[in-house]
């Protein structure tokens, strides 16, 4: 085993959220061009990492429940990839997931959780990789990674792959609601494919230094896999509904394929009422107070 590590080591894994989501066609491989603006919350799972002669994965927490630890898990895939960037096959790890944030949720829990586990073992790893150069490690991962290793505000674009970190976004009160119900991915841009979308245009600049600023940079553009989602899952639109009928509540929107809804809110305070209200009249939902962070 390393001798570089000796001491636990804690990295979190925040939610994930696509404040704008437009898409392209399909390209010839199948995949999406994609242009988002990304924002992650003060809501996480945790990592830890201990000592270890191997690489080994267990997973705790709400969220655990229907999770493998397996290596297809994309935790392990992460510290599969970073050790062989580093040419360490040896290195080793026990990894601890305590797993909040819901699963298959339109959050990128996976992607953030993978991120987390480049970022965490680089440092106890003592590989000395810079923040660029682990996000080319997550595209090995997962087309989200590379914007999860950022972890603040930025511009997703290409299949996901591409980013750019924004040089002017603010904090911003929400609120994200899951409504509990699936939402696969695959069915949902079928139906956007069946709208015939066209060639994905360059958007506009994305800065903002205000809660007024940002809302009317979020009007400019929506989620384009908002409507064919709601078209699978209803609930999503009803989730939506909820989140504007909240006092000071400025935008509701769809986070990636869904399930998962946000709203912006005035103030922190309104945030917290209305996920208070939220969860005590849709118990079986998730409604969580958050700040997404911003960029100075």
């Amino acid at each position: 085993m390393s001798d570089v590590m000796t001491d636990a080591a804690t990295e979190f894994a925040p939610a994930k959220v696509n404040l704008t989501l437009r898409v392209g066609g399909p390209r010839a491989d199948g995949y999406h061009p994609l242009e988002s603006l990304v924002v992650f919350a003060d809501w996480s799972d945790q990592l830890r990492a201990l000592p270890a002669e191997t690489l080994t994965l267990s997973l705790t927490g709400p969220g655990a429940e229907g999770l493998q630890a397996d290596p297809q898990n994309l935790v392990l895939k992460a510290a599969y990839a970073l050790r062989a960037a580093a040419d360490k096959p040896e290195l080793g790890a026990t990894l601890t997931l305590d797993k909040h944030l819901p699963v298959a949720a339109g959050l990128g829990g996976g992607s953030s959780d993978a991120a987390a586990a480049l970022r965490l073992l680089n440092r106890v790893w003592d590989l000395g990789f810079s923040i660029k150069q682990l996000a080319e490690i997550g595209t090995v991962v997962g087309a989200d990674v590379p914007a999860c290793v950022h972890a603040r505000p930025l511009r997703m674009e290409g299949i996901g792959e591409r980013v750019t970190p924004l040089i002017a976004w603010p904090a911003l009160h929400g609120v994200i609601v899951h409504p509990g119900a699936p939402v696969p991915t695959g069915p949902v841009f079928k139906a956007y494919d069946a709208t015939e979308p066209g060639r994905l245009m360059p958007g506009k600049p994305m800065i903002a230094g205000t809660l007024d600023d940002a809302i009317d940079r979020l009007l400019l553009d929506g989620n384009d896999l908002q409507a064919p989602a709601i078209a699978q899952t209803p609930v999503i639109q009803t989730a939506l509904d909820v989140l504007s009928a909240q006092p000071g509540a400025r935008l509701a929107r769809m986070s990636g394929s869904g399930a998962s809804c946000f709203a912006l809110f005035e103030t922190a305070d309104a945030a917290q009422a209305g996920a208070d209200v939220i969860a005590r009249e849709h118990a079986d939902w998730t409604a969580k107070a958050v700040v997404f962070g911003g960029a100075a």
